[in-house]
């Protein structure tokens, strides 16, 4: 079904505090799917899309650029607990040429070996969005790592631009950050786990798939397995089948930065299109736990039963009121508008802490 992920990995330290990991991997992945309501299709790819203040907000006021030795942490919806305890550092990855900026959050003694958690942030963020949750699996005594994809977002961090990502070079993206993780000397090779929201759940049920011997487990929030539905129904909106220069020309003018957020290149679309998700699923064998908003207008709970029907392990938890992002950091200004709260971290992170055995 699958060819297996192969990746050769060196690490190297710079400086005080910068790692660096060259990372080459070779894997491939076939295509096929079917489609659903219009209008519905159109609002959620906006918002699955496009949750432009979450991303440029955050961004904007995140001082973790790359070259810091120390970076600060500044409170965010996890709360402010963490802040004086846990050691951050810059984490740099290589797949092939491409760099892969992230930070990497841990408590763990010197010489000690910790569990760890690789998070992967939902489309047109970065790795802002998943550091609360790092940070909180951190204090919790895991090695947690958050990174931007490459072209995940004009402000990602890492290298690559958005017209040249796709679902399939993200897969390609965490597969080298799953290497380089489970190589470091804090890290457990054999505990660690995958955590992805949205597309980024959906990039990490793929790469389960793949490295299912790796792996202890997998947490997915909201995980966007009906994207080819998605994309196929609003591409058929604008003209020329696709929305890249449609929706960024004639439509974006309304939305102001919208626009450039919906602007998904030609090369995303078809390479999604007619992928059949369902049948690249539900073969990974280890515990998967499914996080996922009773009033989800982007990716509908009926997805994650679906999935979690397809697993031999899997724990499905509906989070009563919750929309498409469970903080503000994840659900972006176009869910606030609509009227959706995000304040369900509290509910959330004592799931996952059961989860991963950090109670």
């Amino acid at each position: 079904m699958r060819p297996g992920a192969s990746a050769l990995c060196f690490i190297l330290r710079a400086g005080a505090r910068t790692y660096y990991c060259q990372t080459i991997k070779i894997y491939n992945l076939p295509m096929k799917k079917n489609l659903k309501h219009l209008w519905q299709a159109a609002l959620a790819l906006c918002l699955l899309a496009a949750p432009m203040a979450a991303c440029s907000d955050d961004d904007e006021a995140d001082p973790f650029l790359p070259g810091d030795e120390q970076p600060d942490t500044p409170a965010d919806t996890l709360g402010e607990a963490a802040e004086a305890v846990l050691d951050s550092t810059e984490f740099y990855c290589y797949k092939g040429d491409s760099r892969i900026y992230g930070l990497l959050y841990k408590k763990v003694a010197a010489g000690r070996r910790a569990p760890a958690v690789v998070l992967s942030h939902s489309s047109s963020l970065t790795h802002a969005a998943m550091k609360g949750y790092a940070k909180a699996l951190a204090e919790k005594g895991m090695v947690a790592y958050c990174f931007d994809f490459c072209g995940g977002s004009k402000q990602s961090l890492s290298d690559g631009s958005t017209d040249s990502m796709t679902v399939f070079t993200e897969v390609d993206d965490l597969n080298a950050v799953l290497t380089a993780v489970r190589s470091l000397d804090c890290v457990d090779p054999d505990s660690v786990y995958l955590l992805g929201s949205s597309q980024g759940g959906l990039v990490s049920a793929l790469v389960a798939e793949q490295r299912a011997d790796e792996l202890a487990g997998m947490v997915l929030f909201y995980p966007a397995f009906n994207l080819p539905d998605l994309v196929r129904q609003f591409a058929g909106l604008l003209s020329g089948g696709g929305f890249g220069s449609g929706w960024g020309g004639s439509w974006g003018g309304s939305w102001g930065d919208l626009g450039d957020m919906l602007s998904m290149s030609q090369l995303f679309i078809d390479a999604v299109r007619d992928f059949d998700v369902w049948s690249h699923i539900g073969s990974f064998s280890k515990p998967v736990l499914i996080l996922h908003g009773s009033a989800d207008i982007i990716v509908p709970v009926s997805n994650s039963e679906k999935a979690v029907q397809l697993y031999p392990d899997a724990t499905l938890q509906v989070i009563e009121g919750a929309n498409h992002g469970f903080n503000a950091a994840n659900l972006g200004s176009l869910g606030s508008l609509l009227g959706a709260k995000a304040d369900y971290d509290p509910v959330v992170l004592p799931h996952v802490y059961r989860f991963v055995g950090r109670e």
